[in-house]
């Protein structure tokens, strides 16, 4: 990140942890946790495309860890965006476009790559975010078809709704 970008990326991880924790864990606690709402991921998704993996996944941690010292759960957010952080690399690398990153696409965004190219990589993403964070959260495969992938699922489709209208009305470029 260079001095450019760094202030919008500073600005999205302060606004993305203040909603996360103000209004839509508030959320998940009136709903009895089936209502999960996670929008803090969009902050790694939206990191630059040519930052360091290693990089990435320590600012997901460090945006994950701040959510759990702010909502009380030790570690599970952590944890979820930690993995988000590495996930994100490997989507990166398998939806490249043919020629590789540029400098013309400092993140990855519909400004730069389309809505359907968003779309589907933003679902996986957050897919990937979303099974992890409930798998961490009950950390028993017994939960797994009871609990983990039913409010994976549910937590993914709203999720998905907030990143797409956040995405629209935002339209983050760096």
């Amino acid at each position: 990140m260079n001095g450019v970008n760094i202030f919008p990326n500073i600005w999205r991880f302060i606004g993305l942890t203040i909603v996360q924790v103000v209004i839509l864990s508030k959320v998940a606690l009136s709903a009895n946790g089936y209502c999960n709402i996670l929008v803090y991921p969009l902050f790694i998704l939206f990191l630059p495309v040519q930052l360091a993996t290693p990089a990435v996944v320590f600012l997901g941690f460090l945006i994950g860890i701040t959510v759990d010292l702010l909502t009380g759960t030790p570690g599970v957010n952590a944890s979820a965006g930690a993995m988000s952080g590495y996930a994100r690399a490997v989507l990166l690398h398998r939806y490249a476009p043919r020629g590789g990153y540029t400098a013309k696409e400092p993140i990855p965004a519909p400004a730069y790559f389309g809505w359907r190219w968003f779309i589907i990589v933003a679902a996986i993403f957050f897919g990937v975010h979303i099974t992890w964070y409930f798998s961490m959260a009950y950390f028993t495969p017994v939960y797994l078809l009871k609990q983990i992938l039913p409010q994976s699922a549910l937590a993914w489709a709203l999720t998905m709704i907030i990143v797409l209208l956040y995405t629209r009305l935002f339209h983050p470029k760096i």
